[in-house]
């Protein structure tokens, strides 16, 4: 496995992502990967991050893990924008989940834009890199996933002004706008457990009910190991009841990034 460091995407914000390639230095696509710290802390460099990179560019992919704006407040938006974020507040605390407002705030549209940024850099750039396909996927924990399965079903008033991702893996994390989840959406994968004290299980069984309901590829699978960072360790090293690696799983579900249109 090799390493770039410190690409910058977007210059505006002083935003990178350190981009993790095979050893012969060409992946047939790229996964982003967005750290958690419930948008107010956090780094590209979490201790996980090789660990995920190295199952990733072993399976022939390339990962970036990105940064992104971290405590951003409203301040940082337009006035119209400013009242779509209250707004979409106000109803994801009507649905039934519960969630700090931390998680679905001005910090969360944010994180949630500057993960579609990373996308169009690597749409333009990723040739350069050895990177095959223009499709990318997200691979998010906790607040990263999050902003992954947003920007997958984003909200309304983003919705022509966002790049989407051909598919997302979510670790610890909930669809904060389950309304926007529509049946021809990207394909995501969420790994969960009980007893999570930061973001509940109950909050992503949630998500994937009002999946069912419209039909959208949301699919949860409850680890039934308790926690919110142990979800990690174990999608990293553990195994579904039927034998089948939870790494596995994720590279499955990134493989469909190797697919023609």
């Amino acid at each position: 496995m090799k390493c770039l460091s410190d690409i910058v995407y977007d210059p505006r914000h002083d935003l990178a992502f350190d981009l993790y390639l095979p050893d012969n230095l060409k992946a047939d696509a790229c996964v982003i990967y967005a750290h958690g710290g419930g948008f107010r802390r956090g780094h590209k460099a979490h201790v996980e991050t090789g660990h995920f990179a190295l199952k990733l560019t072993e399976a022939g992919f390339a990962m970036a893990s990105i940064s992104y704006r971290l405590r951003t407040g409203l301040d940082a938006f337009s006035q119209e924008d400013v009242a779509h974020i209250e707004a979409q507040m106000v109803r994801t605390a009507k649905v039934g989940l519960n969630l700090s407002p931390n998680l679905y705030g001005a910090a969360f549209i944010a994180a949630m834009e500057d993960m579609s940024h990373a996308i169009e850099y690597l749409w333009v750039e990723g040739e350069c890199f050895g990177i095959a396909s223009r499709k990318v996927g997200v691979l998010g924990v906790s607040a990263g996933g999050i902003a992954g399965l947003a920007l997958a079903y984003p909200p309304k008033p983003w919705m022509r002004r966002v790049s989407r991702p051909d598919t997302v893996v979510a670790i610890s994390s909930a669809i904060v706008q389950p309304w926007r989840l529509e049946q021809d959406g990207p394909p995501c994968l969420m790994f969960h457990g009980p007893q999570d004290r930061i973001i509940a299980l109950s909050n992503a069984q949630l998500g994937t009910a009002r999946a069912q309901q419209v039909g959208a590829p949301v699919v949860l699978i409850d680890t039934k190991v308790k926690g919110h960072v142990s979800q990690v360790d174990e999608v990293l090293d553990g195994s579904h009841p039927d034998g089948t690696p939870y790494m596995q799983m994720v590279v499955d579900q990134f493989a469909r990034l190797r697919e023609e249109d």
